[in-house]
């Protein structure tokens, strides 16, 4: 017989006002935005990516900081997703799904290294 176990969630944030307003995403006020442990596994592909191991462990432990406190944020109407740019070391984006689920939580799927003129080109998509 196969145990099921429960995910470990931490709740990192909650979409601010300004964001809901900006993209009117009005359902997901004051909805939770969590992080599983599997987050780790999941961004080990990207980790060769960031400049250094540091960069990579830093901007996982700044996931919090970099939700509250975004240089910019962008929502991906087709993967349902907002997509948060910080600075930090290098440019980094943390890329926060959307539940439709009535009562579940946004959660990140994923955090990568950016570079600025990609970030550029979301900033000028209208």
């Amino acid at each position: 017989m196969q145990k099921l176990t429960k995910r470990i969630l931490k709740i990192v944030g909650k979409i601010s006002d300004e964001v809901i307003n900006k993209y009117k995403l009005y359902n997901y006020k004051d909805k939770n935005i969590v992080q599983s442990l599997d987050l780790y596994i999941h961004t080990l592909k990207h980790k060769k990516e960031f400049i250094s191991s540091f960069s990579y462990e830093n901007t996982l432990h700044k996931i919090p900081e970099i939700i509250l406190s975004p240089n910019y944020v962008y929502y991906d109407s087709t993967k349902n997703s907002l997509l948060y740019f910080k600075k930090l070391e290098e440019y980094v984006c943390v890329v926060v799904k959307l539940n439709f689920k009535k009562n579940k939580d946004c959660y990140i799927a994923t955090i990568y290294p950016i570079n600025k003129k990609k970030i550029e080109r979301y900033i000028n998509k209208k």
